[in-house]
């Protein structure tokens, strides 16, 4: 026979079966599970044979189980029994020992004797006519206190009133002089608490507090864990009180019921639990007495739990709506101000909502971005009682009481009641955008103008020159390029310093813009280079009145701070069509001529010719020798520190190349990197810079700073190169670079690409662990809008900012926004061109992280840098 007939065998016997391992029960078949009247074997599973035993018969039991000998023949005992719905029954139990793996188990075979020959039950019984009139007044009083008891319930009596009236009333329905006692369940820690029991010892009950549901806590505890009626008739001898069985006996508590109390829908939320002086078991009546009242008693429960629940939700969402920064109003149909929020007061400057009343005295006007003024009727609020439409997201300017003005981004939400469909009130909600708008003009103002001068910068020049040239092709006039040069401000510089010069410089910038027409534009390129853009030229001559004008207005001395300086100025000038018909060749003719003009004599205008091909041929020799120093090997890697402000340490360092040319020198790369771009070098020079630099790096993180992170500068051209992030993961597999030890470097001009087509490399090299950081920030077509949109670790504020802090106020305004914008966004910081302690020193405290610059170090060819490297790391 196999296995499953024998398993089958056991299923249907109609004889109840159990096995017990360690004294416990194991398995037991159907029956054996119906009659113990469990609900499902689990109940049954880990419990000792002496639970379902009156004491008389413990001592049997226990004989049993230690004399328990697979040789033994089998024994036949008979029992009287307690099921777990507390009624008693006569067994006969068949019991034989057998050997399971190492351990001794016990087979035991129950059957339940007839009730003709089984011994009068465990229940004391009244006769007949006093038993009924007992359980008829018993009934009329359960009935009364159950009114009463709901009464107390629907009038919101303490829940702790309710729960001691509850127990002091059972006591007197019950027998035996019982004490009767309420535990609360609390679902979130599992554990029970005591919730009353007017008559239990105190010393008892202060023990009752935070008891894990289990079985060895007490009946309670027993019956929340199977979600069952709980009957111990002696508390001595059962294991369901291991734990508190001890100060139980001490206090007289000998036996105890417990009934779980559960909701409608099942949740539970405590038990009822009825002790004795002597050993006891519940009669049905009994029984049925506490499962009516528990249904009270989880009402009170469940009502109080769901009230509790109602004001810790209450409260969450006011502590919610309180600490927001964002502003909350409620408006009524009458414009007055139902309720609003700590930061609404504070964002409008109201001191007491109570004086305000009606919401238009707040504040003077409201207006839109164009500055048009909102009358009211028709702004956001008024729109929404009108329409009942919501209106989000809009940017509204609103002038307080006090005159000041705040930007606020504003969403208004209808309220409609609830009998009806109309509208009873409105809910504002608004963020104060005004440091975020102003932060963003001055981030579109660097990305047009220059900061020192408000000329408009490179950028703008770029895109007004395109369209002159568009419009003069398109009506066949001539556009005029002035290339403009100060001669001697270096000498400014160097003898008065760069305040001095920056005043200068904006002095020029206004005596430059009283020599042109309103349709001209006068831009600064960087430095001590400007240029004017001359639109719809009628001939030469007004080219050179306009090249007089200028010579004339620098002629005359600059005094800054009681000194005269005399400053010259070299011009060149370049016509379209004639010179050029792009942007970049009349650049190129115009920075020909100016040269020109320095080589005449200085402080004089040179139109560009044919003869001006002397930077041309050295262009053509530049671009010449570039094609073969890759493949000669005279390209080096310098190594500039960055410096962490924290520490003093060598935390990086920027990669610069310089070529080494023959005859010539050391070229810097602004001399050939525009050149090599321009004739397709750039790709192959920028892999050769990426494996020197990732093979140095791992260098000097195996033997002298194993935490160093190098950058390296990527090209707009490199960086759409499609197979860039696969030779970078190449080379850093080669060269065994840890990518985070990378760094790449790009210009904010890469960022006005096409989204489409720089997302996928952004997410490309992110997704190989290297680093992004934006160099020269703030100098080119700055906006918030691409630091959200790309995934950038690093800015770099451009020397321009940092050479004038912390002297120049506007400087020092507008890095800390830098800092501050970066720091909200989850980006580091590095300051570059940091020339002295002072600068140093305002960058610590304002909360930059890294710096470079000639106060620590210019860059170094590697051995320098290894020396430099080493020292800083010793000490």
């Amino acid at each position: 026979m196999d296995n499953a007939w024998h398993s089958s065998l056991l299923e249907h016997h109609p004889d109840a079966i159990y096995v017990l391992i360690d004294d416990c029960v194991a398995y037991a078949n159907p029956a054996g599970v119906d009659l113990m009247k469990a609900c499902n074997l689990e109940q049954l599973l880990g419990l000792k044979p002496e639970v379902f035993l009156i004491p008389v018969h413990h001592e049997t039991v226990k004989q049993l189980l230690e004399n328990s000998n697979p040789d033994n023949p089998p024994s036949s005992l008979r029992f009287q029994c307690i099921r777990l719905d507390g009624l008693s029954i006569d067994i006969d139990v068949h019991s034989k020992a057998f050997q399971h793996g190492p351990n001794i188990a016990i087979l035991l075979s129950v059957r339940e004797v007839p009730s003709a020959s089984s011994k009068s039950a465990q229940i004391i019984r009244l006769p007949e006519n006093d038993a009924v009139k007992l359980k008829a007044n018993r009934i009329h009083e359960a009935l009364h206190h159950e009114k009463e008891i709901l009464e107390m319930i629907a009038l919101d009596k303490p829940l702790s009133h309710i729960l001691e009236d509850v127990c002091d009333r059972m006591e007197r329905l019950l027998a035996n002089g019982s004490m009767c006692a309420i535990s609360l369940f609390d679902q979130s820690a599992q554990t029970l608490n005591f919730g009353a029991g007017p008559s239990l010892p105190e010393p008892f009950t202060t023990q009752l507090h935070n008891i894990p549901v289990g079985i060895n806590s007490g009946s309670a505890a027993a019956a929340i864990h199977y979600n069952r009626l709980t009957i111990v008739q002696d508390i001595e001898l059962s294991p369901l009180w291991e734990k508190f069985k001890t100060s139980a006996l001490q206090h007289g508590l000998r036996s105890c019921w417990s009934v779980p109390i559960t909701t409608a829908f099942n949740t539970v939320l405590g038990t009822i639990d009825v002790y004795c002086h002597v050993t006891y078991t519940p009669t049905e009546d009994e029984h049925a007495m506490i499962v009516d009242a528990c249904d009270l008693i989880g009402l009170a429960i469940d009502k109080k739990n769901m009230e509790q629940s109602l004001e810790e939700s209450e409260e969450r969402y006011r502590s919610v709506v309180t600490n927001l920064s964002e502003g909350i109003m409620v408006i009524s149909t009458g414009g007055q101000i139902v309720t609003s929020n700590p930061s609404a007061l504070r964002i409008l400057k109201i001191s007491d909502v109570n004086n305000v009343g009606r919401r238009h005295r707040y504040f003077k006007r409201i207006f839109n971005e164009n500055g048009r003024t909102v009358k009211l009727g028709d702004d956001p609020v008024s729109i929404v009682f009108k329409s009942g439409t919501p209106v989000l997201n809009l940017s509204t300017g609103v002038e307080l009481s006090d005159g000041s003005i705040v930007w606020l981004l504003v969403n208004c939400l209808p309220i409609f009641k609830k009998s009806n469909s109309s509208i009873s009130a409105v809910l504002i909600s608004f963020t104060d955008t005004t440091e975020v708008l102003e932060t963003q003009r001055q981030l579109n103002f660097m990305a047009s103008y220059d900061a020192l001068t408000g000329l408009p910068n490179r950028h703008q020049l770029n895109l007004r020159l395109t369209k002159a040239l568009a419009d003069a092709q398109k009506h066949q006039q001539r556009v005029a390029l002035l290339f403009l040069d100060l001669d001697r401000f270096k000498n400014v510089n160097d003898t008065a310093g760069h305040a001095a010069g920056d005043k200068l410089l904006r002095d020029v910038s206004k005596r430059l813009s009283a020599c042109i027409r309103s349709t001209d534009l006068l831009a600064r390129l960087g430095g001590d280079e400007f240029v004017i853009i001359a639109e719809n030229i009628a001939d030469a001559e007004y080219l050179r009145d306009l090249g007089e004008r200028v010579l004339a207005q620098m002629r005359d001395p600059f005094v800054i701070e009681g000194n005269e300086y005399h400053l010259g100025t070299s011009i060149g000038i370049s016509v379209f069509p004639h010179d050029g018909d792009d942007a970049a060749t009349l650049m190129r003719c115009a920075d020909s001529a100016m040269y020109h003009a320095k080589e005449s004599g200085r402080n004089n205008y040179q139109f560009f010719t044919t003869e001006l091909n002397v930077r041309a041929q050295h262009r053509y020799a530049l671009e010449t020798n570039l094609r073969r120093a890759l493949g000669e090997k005279e390209f080096l890697v310098y190594y500039q520190p960055k410096i962490s402000l924290q520490t003093s340490r060598i935390v990086g360092a920027e990669a610069l190349i310089r070529w080494q040319m023959p005859g010539v020198g050391l070229i810097p790369p602004n001399d050939f990197i525009p050149i090599s771009e321009e004739i397709g070098l750039i790709l192959p020079i920028g892999r050769w810079v990426l494996e020197q630099v990732c093979r140095q790096t791992s260098l000097w993180r195996e033997q002298l700073a194993p935490d160093i992170v190098v950058s390296v500068n990527i090209s707009p051209k490199q960086f759409q190169d499609p197979s860039l992030s696969k030779f970078i993961e190449r080379t850093l597999q080669e060269t065994n670079l840890p990518p985070s030890a990378l760094q790449l470097e790009i210009t904010e001009g890469l960022l006005m690409g096409e989204l489409d087509l720089l997302l996928p490399v952004f997410e490309a090299i992110k997704q190989l662990g290297v680093s992004i950081s934006l160099d020269d920030f703030g100098t080119g077509f700055s906006s918030l809008s691409y630091l959200q949109r790309f995934p950038i670790d690093n800015l770099k504020i451009d020397r321009s900012f940092i050479h004038k802090v912390p002297d120049n106020q506007d400087s020092v305004v507008l890095t800390h926004a830098i800092i501050a914008m970066a720091k909200a966004l989850g980006m580091s910081v590095t300051a570059e061109g940091v020339e002295n302690a002072e600068q140093m020193f305002f960058l610590t405290d304002s909360g930059c992280q890294e710096m470079q610059g000639f106060y620590f170090s210019q860059p170094l060819p590697i051995e320098q840098f290894e020396k430099l490297l080493q020292n800083n790391r010793q000490q």
